[in-house]
């Protein structure tokens, strides 16, 4: 007698419908510098310029966005993902994140000195993020790059202001620019 088994296998596959994720911000370029937005809404890069040997430079209305999602919006920080500077224009550089409104706020300066913020909630910063070349005061952050800030809780349909600190190194020239990438990321 001869006995026949027959195994049978049956496989399934799942597919998951896929789409295109929206984006959580919308950046706006400010009117103080050069700023490209990335065409997929994720990174921002930004030309800095003007800055004077040994001193300091602020741009209030350097950049702003708006947080378009409460998904994943508790949990977020600034990137300073790459710098770019081939003439080493930059001693150091600190963002700072406000919350956009009709008041102003004073921003004591790494340096000691302060300059005044319009268009804030008349909070203090949110958020900072900083780099410094190795020298520099500390104050200013990390000495390298990605350099990511603590992290803030982003409200939905909310606007947030970046005002940047800049202090330019001994011996360079104004017409001297440097490129700095940025994004914000979801923890």
């Amino acid at each position: 007698m001869t006995l026949v088994a027959a195994t049978i296998y049956y496989y399934y596959t799942a597919q998951v419908p896929v789409s295109v994720e929206t984006p959580k911000i919308n950046w706006v370029t400010g009117s103080d510098i050069a700023a490209t937005i990335g065409t997929n809404l994720t990174w921002c890069q930004i030309s800095l310029s003007k800055l004077q040997p040994n001193a300091t430079t602020v741009y209030t209305s350097a950049l702003k966005f708006t947080v378009l999602s409460a998904s994943g919006a508790s949990g977020m920080k600034l990137q300073m993902a790459s710098v770019t500077d081939t003439n080493t224009i930059i001693w150091g550089i600190r963002f700072y994140i406000y919350k956009s409104g009709a008041s102003s706020t004073t921003l004591t300066l790494v340096d000691g000195g302060s300059v005044s913020v319009d268009s804030t909630d008349g909070a203090a910063a949110v958020n900072a993020v900083g780099y410094r070349q190795s020298g520099a005061a500390s104050g200013y952050g990390s000495t390298t790059t990605p350099a990511d800030s603590t992290g803030f809780t982003g409200a939905a349909s909310t606007t947030y202001i970046i005002v940047i600190e800049a202090y330019g190194k001994d011996g360079i020239l104004s017409t001297q620019t440097a490129t700095i990438q940025l994004r914000l990321i979801w923890s």
